[in-house]
């Protein structure tokens, strides 16, 4: 039961992040590092792997507050 739900909270954060290093990739093959463009798309990226990494810790503290093992 412990497993299932960090597994599912690792999984969610690692596709997460994937997804947003994807997003800078795209960026910097289209834009380049000398585009104001380019740091913005890294500046949105940062702040949402920051918004949602929170975001995933409290469903994760709140699913696993209510699973036996984490009350004990």
């Amino acid at each position: 039961m412990m497993w299932a739900v960090t597994g599912w909270a690792i999984a969610t954060w690692l596709r997460v992040t994937l997804a947003l290093v994807a997003a800078v990739a795209v960026g910097w093959l289209a834009l380049g590092t000398h585009s104001g463009a380019f740091w913005l798309i890294c500046a949105a990226a940062t702040a949402g792997e920051l918004y949602l990494s929170r975001q995933l810790l409290r469903e994760w503290n709140d699913e696993a507050g209510l699973r036996w093992w984490w009350t004990r």
